[in-house]
């Protein structure tokens, strides 16, 4: 179980570390398209607030919750993983909604035009992670009751 447990989660961080190579959203700024990379976000998102970005900064915190699971996964803290990366998932997923995103520190928005492959990656990695903890939860259930630990 341990071997598969350190599979999950390294599937889990490869399809992070993919989504990282792509681009995130775009959004529609004065005449043009504008591509965001995710690694940019992820570079940037953290200190987002410094310049009025509460909600985004909000939207970034969903890193630090994913790897928190991870790591809960790792120490085989099943439950505590399932609620982290619910946690994750919930906040990332909200992003969905939005239908504009602050691109400038004067406060100025712009219309998301449509969401790209890493955002769609990023989800992935994270219900993949949520979906694992799940998974060997029970899988530890089934192996404790047959040993009558």
């Amino acid at each position: 179980m341990k071997l598969l447990k350190n599979k999950l989660i390294i599937i889990s961080l490869l399809i992070y570390i993919l989504s990282l190579f792509c681009n995130a959203f775009k959004v529609i700024q004065t005449k043009e398209i504008r591509d965001y990379s995710s690694f940019e976000l992820l570079l940037v998102g953290g200190i987002s607030f410094l310049g009025g970005g509460i909600l985004e900064c909000f939207i970034w915190s969903a890193n630090i919750w994913f790897f928190l699971a991870i790591s809960c996964l790792f120490f085989r803290r099943f439950i505590a993983s399932i609620i982290i990366g619910i946690i994750a998932l919930s906040i990332s997923g909200s992003f969905m909604f939005w239908k504009t995103v602050l691109v400038s520190e004067s406060g100025r928005e712009a219309n998301i035009y449509s969401l790209e492959t890493g955002y769609f990656l990023w989800l992935t990695s994270i219900l993949l992670l949520i979906f694992s903890s799940i998974y060997l939860r029970i899988k530890n259930n089934i192996n404790i009751s047959r040993n009558g630990l």
